[in-house]
């Protein structure tokens, strides 16, 4: 893998320091199973365990490895292993080592340590103990019964109801070992044990393809032929449950199970809220206990009048129900519960990260803007609720109006009735807004501390750091973390968290690796797969445009990510698990394009009735032949499910899509070449950008088609004439043919098209469109972040070596740019790439992490080529004079 980089060094002189601390051995920590640190309730009969390696001395490296793994800690601690003693292994791998013990069952807790030889063959000692348990692995494990306040009274209506309260009272008379709760509460839940909320998640569960239901008014055809699941929650609960009576108290929330209030992409409901939930207790003397959903439990509704996910909540607080969730509360005019149908979806363990609320705010105040309505304000575009802290008279009502920077409030309201004569705190449970200004209309007096704003999302944890000598670049960075952030929520990236929600898979695929670069997508794309797996078509292999399912246009740039993101997660991670799981649905969907074509081999369209957006937000109007942009992601697909059954070793699958591949290139190059021009249609809007990002045009014209595309960018003075999928794809061609300098003009423009709205203090978040004219909340354009790592800073895989064990560090070095400086947490431990120019100058600092090495590419003026230098682990300087 070469990397030229043309700069103006006069003499070069090559210093490589490699820098320890103190000189300790060597030690495996950071303990993890399926990624997790000590999950309590998964799936796999084979997990992957993973550690790092930490070491004050230099070069070091592991040799071999052993796990034992044990149902007992103590065990361990003895040198015994009674589930899996792996032995000594000769292997480096410290990343998704597959258990290959004893076979595992429901609800069974397994601990486990490793130790590892050095480059030496010398051990290290054993790790500190981890552990993982397993979840409910068979239906046959659930013993509780699905409970509702009520049946749907009008399924065609999109009237909802007071969010149903549930409780039940139980009594325990013996010490308790230990407690586990297990609950899938459809939409939302909230879970309380003797009056105290249980756990930190909030909007939970995390949204899925949850059941079967009647699709009416859908405004994009859709041939439901999905498969459903419902995901459940696990908490361990022992010091919650105490010796005595104990109270457990559940709400339920509309969630998108039982969303109406926004219907322009048709009724997409599935039915009023449900409940599951399941307690098991394991005493001392080792009996067991099982408290289980039935229709003992006791349901009301109470103060929540109205909970949606796009028009907010209606909370009256002259209804509440004071201690309803503690055991003295007297629920006589309570009713039983009703036992509902289950949902279709089969039940699984929760591992993508939860919403949280992940910041708390306290907003400007500018005080009264007229009569009856007051003004709150926040430095940047968040997504999340207001607190409210008042004190009023019963029946006094505040309503909520939450604005986004474009100045619309898109529905999003909170009304609050007071209760009276108190200082009384108020919040929502089952709602979000985006928003930066809020409007609070009522007759209550506010001031400056009458609310606090709770920033709310699913939290991936961050991953990286980026900066540089150009303020744009730094202003787009951060503007990418805060949009995405916002747009995370249910295990989903969405397009916008206010106006549609949706979980579109077009958007999720371009800016997939600005996103491993920046969060732990380990989980959360895990699920998110997941559920392009579940929406997909099985009869004929099509794959929607949102996953889950809710609606949304698009065309097979859309459908191409349940190919283009799990093989990105291959590249960053090296983890062929979700390839083997969804390789068949890969190859379905490349065969499902194949039926899409025309007597021309292009693919004009996906769905019967069924158009494509081509390449969507463009500057002006979108021009490009949508059949142009189809026909390059068939090709794309096809190319990288030939590369995938390589990896797999199906052999014949590899020939087979290697010859289709062919076949589409000799097609695409027959409709859309001018050999004229050496444009593809008419060079505009990114039309040459996908066949050469793409590999689809013959080598003995990239030459003459890259000078072509790069004549058609001095024509429009260097601005992005691109939309969603092709601007990512542009820097990328540019960079990888030696034209890094113009794709730095291309970012760095300071007039529309461009992202120098970011450098107005009015603007946080990233826009739909290039003017700014719909969302200002989008995540999709952040794809171009992704650039600023791997190419700025140079931090990228090796082609040849995917998975991020073997490292290439690339910088492409800017006349423009002073300095910059990345860094990015890698399953193995930190990747640094900092340089920066004094003088006449060049240095580089790296840090690559143990048991990993990395070749380093640097530039070499004299002879237009680079230096190459493999490295080892640690901390590394060069100078470049």
């Amino acid at each position: 893998m070469k990397y030229k980089l043309y700069l103006p060094f006069v003499g070069i002189s090559l210093l490589g320091l490699l820098l320890s601390c103190n000189q300790q051995d060597m030690q495996p920590s950071d303990l993890r199973c399926e990624y997790l640190e000590n999950p309590i309730a998964i799936e796999s009969l084979t997990p992957l365990l993973s550690w790092k390696l930490q070491s004050g001395k230099e070069r070091k490296s592991q040799t071999a490895f052993q796990v034992l793994a044990a149902s007992r800690p103590e065990l361990l601690i003895e040198g015994k292993a009674d589930c899996w003693d792996s032995g000594k292994i000769l292997s480096s791998q410290s990343v998704q080592v597959q258990y290959k013990g004893e076979e595992l069952s429901s609800r069974q807790d397994i601990y486990w340590k490793v130790r590892i030889w050095d480059e030496q063959d010398n051990p290290t000692s054993w790790s500190e103990i981890a552990s993982w348990s397993m979840g409910l692995l068979h239906s046959s494990d659930w013993k509780a019964q699905w409970i509702a306040y009520h049946e749907d009274l009008d399924p065609n209506a999109t009237t909802t109801y007071p969010a149903p309260y549930f409780r039940k009272l139980f009594t325990t008379h013996k010490p308790i070992r230990q407690a586990k709760a297990y609950i899938c509460g459809l939409g939302f839940y909230e879970l309380y044990l003797n009056g105290q909320k249980v756990g930190d998640q909030v909007l939970a569960p995390a949204v899925t393809n949850y059941d079967k239901r009647q699709l009416q008014h859908i405004l994009y055809y859709y041939d439901d032929q999905s498969t459903q699941r419902a995901l459940y929650n696990t908490f361990d609960v022992t010091n919650q449950v105490t010796e005595g009576d104990n109270t457990i108290g559940v709400i339920l929330g509309n969630g998108w199970y039982n969303q109406r209030s926004r219907t322009v992409e048709g009724d997409m409901w599935y039915d009023t809220p449900r409940l599951l939930f399941q307690l098991e207790i394991e005493y001392v003397d080792g009996s067991a206990e099982m408290i289980a959903t039935d229709n003992s439990w006791k349901c009301l509704t109470g103060p929540l009048l109205h909970d949606a996910i796009f028009t907010g909540e209606i909370y009256d607080a002259r209804l509440e129900m004071e201690d309803w969730n503690n055991s003295n509360f007297d629920d006589a005019n309570w009713k039983e519960a009703l036992t509902v149908r289950a949902p279709t979806g089969s039940l699984h363990t929760q591992l993508a990260p939860a919403d949280k609320i992940t910041r708390v705010l306290i907003p400007g105040f500018k005080g009264r803007i007229n009569d009856s309505t007051y003004l709150y304000t926040l430095p940047e575009m968040i997504s999340g609720w207001a607190e409210l802290n008042v004190k009023g008279e019963a029946g006094n009502q505040i309503r909520l109006r939450f604005i986004s920077e474009e100045k619309d409030d898109y529905g999003q309201f909170d009304t609050y009735i007071l209760k009276g004569g108190v200082k009384e705190t108020w919040e929502p449970r089952f709602t979000w807004h985006a928003f930066r200004y809020v409007e609070v209309i009522t007759s209550v007096a506010m001031d400056e501390r009458s609310i606090r704003i709770k920033v709310v999302n699913t939290e991936p944890a961050e991953t990286s750091s980026f900066a540089c000598s150009n303020d744009l670049f730094n202003a787009i960075h951060d503007a990418y973390i805060l949009t995405q952030r916002g747009n995370f929520h249910g295990s989903i990236s969405s397009d916008c968290p206010h106006r549609e929600r949706l979980a579109y898979t077009g958007d999720g695929q371009v800016i997939v690796e600005s996103s491993l670069f920046t969060f732990d997508m380990t989980q959360f794309y895990r699920k998110w797969f997941n559920d392009m797996a579940n929406a997909r078509n099985k009869k004929t292999g099509y794959v929607p445009h949102t996953a889950p399912f809710a609606g949304g246009g698009g065309g097979p740039a859309w459908g191409s990510a349940y190919v283009i993101m799990p093989w990105a997660y291959f590249c960053y991670y090296g983890d062929t698990t979700l390839l083997r799981e969804h390789y068949e649905g890969m190859k379905q969907w490349v065969t499902y394009l194949t039926t899409r074509t025309d007597d021309r081999g292009i693919v004009v369209r996906e769905e019967p009735n069924g158009w494509c957006l081509g390449d969507w937000c463009t500057p002006g109007k979108v021009e490009i032949p949508e059949p142009l942009v189809n026909t390059a992601y068939y090709y794309h697909s096809a190319d990288l499910v030939s590369k995938i059954a390589h990896i797999l070793g199906k052999k014949e699958d590899n020939e087979q899509f290697n010859r289709l591949k062919e076949k589409i290139k000799a097609d695409y190059n027959a409709v859309f070449f001018n050999a004229e021009t050496n444009h593809y249609w008419e060079g505009r809007q990114g039309a040459d950008v996908f066949p050469l990002a793409f590999d689809i045009v013959p080598e003995q014209k990239k030459e003459a088609v890259l000078n072509a595309l790069v004549a058609h960018l001095e024509s429009i003075n260097y601005h992005f004439d691109t939309g969603i999928l092709a601007t990512p794809l542009l820097l990328k061609v540019l960079t990888d043919n030696n034209y890094v300098d113009l794709a730095y003009r291309l970012m760095n423009q300071r007039s529309f098209p461009g992202f120098s709205y970011l450098l107005d203090d009015s603007y946080t978040c990233l826009w739909e469109n290039w003017d700014g004219s719909a969302s200002r909340d989008h995540p999709m354009f952040g794809s171009v972040v992704a650039w600023f790592y791997h190419s700025l800073a140079g931090i990228r895989y090796d082609d040849e070596q995917p998975g991020m064990k073997h490292i290439v560090i690339a910088p492409q070095m800017i006349d423009e740019l002073s300095w910059c400086k990345a860094s990015w947490k890698s399953l193995y431990g930190i990747v640094r790439s900092e340089w920066k120019k004094q003088d006449a100058d060049f240095e580089l600092t790296i840090e690559i992490p143990f048991n990993t090495t990395a070749t380093v590419y640097l530039p070499n003026k004299e002879n237009n080529s680079t230096i190459e230098k493999v490295i080892t682990s640690g901390i590394h300087h060069f100078t470049i004079k």
